[in-house]
């Protein structure tokens, strides 16, 4: 059955604390604080419907914040997954360590007997799910990997499920108790299947990374055993390794320094520890300069100088006089 109140016959002063009852009833207990630039305009509106075994509801307000803490869990045994459906305005969830920025489109889940908090900055509406836990852990497989985490809307299933929801909460008095019944079962399989790509989507991405870390390692190793080879170009490395230049590249992209600019920062220092280590004394700088690499002297005392603010034959003078 449908239902829906509001704060608009209320006198001014009576709307925030109706809509803080009428939110912790339809729910549980929880904190709602008014967080307006102007406190003589608050309104609310929450329109609830029980399909099955969920319920759904369709909850929107003027700027506020909303905390579920610890002496409200206390109070209620019966726990629920709740999936917050962002419809209009942004929001700010925090939940089991996550902070969820939702846009229009996007939704998060959050466990009823676990804090966590909601903060509006600006006029907003929700369309909220709520799943006995029972229910969403025999769906879904291990829901609470998913607790916190802005489910994007441009990722994956992510928007097709909070469209479909969507337009549920916008029609929540036009539908039937057997309508309800299968609107409910389409939304669980469209949940466990929006829920599972995301899971192996972050996995992907996580086995992607740790891919990207080995190579890293292998092809630095590569580089440091081959620093001598006046003739270590890219090619060569992505070649040796059975990889695209291109990739190659793609890998020192987040190293702040392209493969060249590393492979020549390498250079450079191994050239800095030599001409300073006394143990190479016997060396000119000349030798220790092609030992690692450089075949153009003036080229070398260029790039050094350049890197450590002096000249090669300068540095080795100051460490013979310490």
């Amino acid at each position: 059955m449908y239902e829906l109140q509001t704060t608009e016959c209320l006198p001014q002063s009576q709307k925030l604390d109706f809509f803080r009852d009428l939110v912790s009833e339809t729910f549980f207990p929880m904190r709602i604080e008014d967080n307006r630039k102007r406190r003589d305009i608050f309104s609310g509106q929450l329109g609830t419907r029980s399909l099955s075994q969920l319920g759904l509801a369709a909850i929107k307000s003027t700027p506020v914040d909303v905390f579920r803490t610890k002496d409200h869990i206390a109070s209620v045994t019966d726990d629920m997954y709740l999936i917050k459906i962002q419809v209009q305005g942004n929001s700010l969830i925090k939940h089991r360590g996550h902070e969820a920025h939702l846009k229009p489109g996007d939704f998060c889940i959050c466990l009823s007997s676990e804090p966590y908090s909601l903060h509006m900055e600006q006029d907003y509406s929700q369309i909220v799910l709520s799943i006995p836990a029972a229910l969403m852990q025999e769906r879904v497989a291990q829901p609470q990997q998913h607790l916190g985490i802005a489910m994007s809307s441009d990722i994956g299933a992510n928007g097709l499920f909070s469209q479909f929801m969507t337009m549920i909460g916008a029609r929540l008095d036009s539908f039937d108790g057997v309508l309800a019944q299968r609107l409910e079962v389409n939304a669980l399989d469209l949940l466990n299947t929006t829920l599972e790509h995301s899971s192996d989507a972050r996995r992907h991405t996580f086995f992607d990374a740790g891919v990207k870390i080995e190579y890293l390692h292998r092809i630095k190793s590569f580089i440091r055993s081959h620093i001598a080879d006046e003739n270590l170009t890219p090619a060569q490395i992505a070649k040796h390794h059975g990889i695209s230049t291109r990739y190659l590249h793609m890998l020192f992209e987040h190293e702040d320094q392209s493969v060249s600019r590393h492979i020549r920062k390498l250079r450079l220092q191994l050239c800095h520890a030599a001409i300073i280590d006394p143990a190479s004394s016997s060396y000119t700088i000349a030798e220790i300069a092609y030992r690692f690499g450089f075949n153009d002297a003036s080229h070398f005392s260029r790039a050094f100088s350049a890197q450590f603010g002096k000249s090669p034959a300068s540095c080795r003078r100051i460490k013979g006089q310490n």
